[in-house]
């Protein structure tokens, strides 16, 4: 009860109690992602929406919500709604290619074929990059675009049908990890990228990378929360199968059991 009426507080409150973008960005660091949204949203500016989509995206990544699909394009909408307000605008450019991510990572095999999603989301990653050809956030996520579309299709079909690429995808990691090199989230989704494609070949190169993880900064709440299912990753490395499912379940938004 004492919640609800906080959140009613802070959604109705004038400026002077702080219902600001800085605000939200406090709540987004703190966990707080249900009042974050809201406050971020009842804004009604493309920052405000920005941020509420970054929320949202936070608990997909984190296995936070049910409906993972329907809630991917709620938070590919809101991005959308900061780009009508400020096309120009970093956080909505990033929030957008990656809600797009979520939605055709989410979305099934033979919807991802038939709208051709794969192409489409790799498109709006490039749109990205080409706005911050160096963000590591963007090379990462271009990365992420090849070993995801890999570990769906094969490499020679990932090739063949959407030039997805495993050098590539390799290729871009390597870069995004050299330019942001204490980076929990690039390095954890570097790491259990490769795992599930072959945790024998990967494990041993993998393990170090998630043991270092472990020493990285975490000054908020999703990286502190990725860093404790790296851990849980390593902790299975005595047992292949309980690694791989474990990256999988991680990688498709789903608790880590």
């Amino acid at each position: 009860m004492w919640k609800a009426f906080l959140i009613a507080a802070l959604l109705f409150a004038s400026p002077a109690w702080g219902n600001s973008a800085d605000e939200v960005r406090d709540l987004i660091t703190a966990g707080d992602y249900e009042t974050a949204r809201q406050i971020a949203q009842n804004l009604d500016t493309a920052e405000g929406y920005a941020l509420a989509a970054e929320s949202l995206s936070a608990q997909i990544l984190l296995g936070e919500v049910s409906k993972l699909n329907k809630k991917s394009k709620e938070a590919r909408e809101l991005s959308e709604k900061a780009l009508a307000l400020d096309p120009s605008l970093y956080n909505a450019k990033l929030q957008y290619a990656l809600a797009d991510g979520f939605v055709t990572r989410t979305s099934g095999d033979i919807t991802a074929w038939r709208k051709k999603l794969p192409s489409k989301t790799l498109a709006k990653i490039q749109g990205f990059r080409a706005a911050y050809p160096e963000d590591p956030k963007g090379l990462a996520l271009e990365g992420a675009w090849h070993l995801g579309v890999i570990r769906k299709t094969g490499e020679k079909n990932g090739g063949k049908w959407f030039g997805a690429s495993l050098a590539e995808g390799e290729r871009l990691y390597a870069e995004a990890r050299a330019a942001a090199p204490n980076d929990v989230l690039i390095e954890t989704n570097y790491a259990l990228s490769l795992l599930v494609l072959d945790v024998e070949a990967y494990g041993p190169q993998v393990a170090p990378i998630l043991e270092a993880v472990a020493t990285m900064p975490a000054n908020d709440d999703l990286y502190r929360k990725v860093q404790s299912k790296a851990a849980k990753v390593l902790a299975a490395y005595v047992d292949d199968k309980r690694v791989k499912k474990l990256a999988e379940w991680f990688l498709d938004g789903e608790p880590l059991e």
